[in-house]
């Protein structure tokens, strides 16, 4: 396989593995909405970053969800329908795992970041080709 579309297949299959641990978190016995939060935000990242990758776009090394998904508007513009809440998703990309006053998930936050992961990542799916049966959720 061409370097490039193994390189996007691997940012695709992480995405999908921390969308899938968010959920696994969330439905678990005694869950964690930090980390559920957290998954979903690196599976959004990890999403995006895939398809800069097939692109031939170059990011800075950033969490920001709005950077990434500014970067993917340049080549499809539909990507502005996530920029009034995957933003949002930002926040649990490092101040979820440190105490900090100002942010804890609640589960309602960790259901809606799951929700806007999942959107971006079939999103995604959707608009580049067949990358070897990559799971689909």
């Amino acid at each position: 396989m061409d370097p490039k579309l193994e390189m996007t297949r691997q940012w695709l299959m992480l995405a999908d593995d921390d969308l899938r641990l968010a959920r696994f978190i969330l439905d678990g016995d005694d869950p964690i909405y930090w980390a559920a939060a957290f998954h979903s935000q690196q599976c959004a990242e990890k999403a995006l970053k895939g398809f800069l990758t097939f692109h031939d776009i170059r990011a800075k090394k950033s969490h920001e969800i709005d950077y990434l998904l500014e970067l993917c508007c340049r080549v499809n513009p539909d990507f502005e329908e996530f920029k009034q809440t995957a933003g949002e998703l930002t926040e649990y990309a490092v101040d979820s795992r440190y105490p900090t006053p100002h942010h804890y998930a609640s589960d309602e936050d960790a259901k809606q970041a799951i929700e806007i992961a999942r959107s971006i990542y079939e999103f995604i799916l959707k608009s580049l080709p067949d990358l070897e049966k990559l799971p689909q959720e």
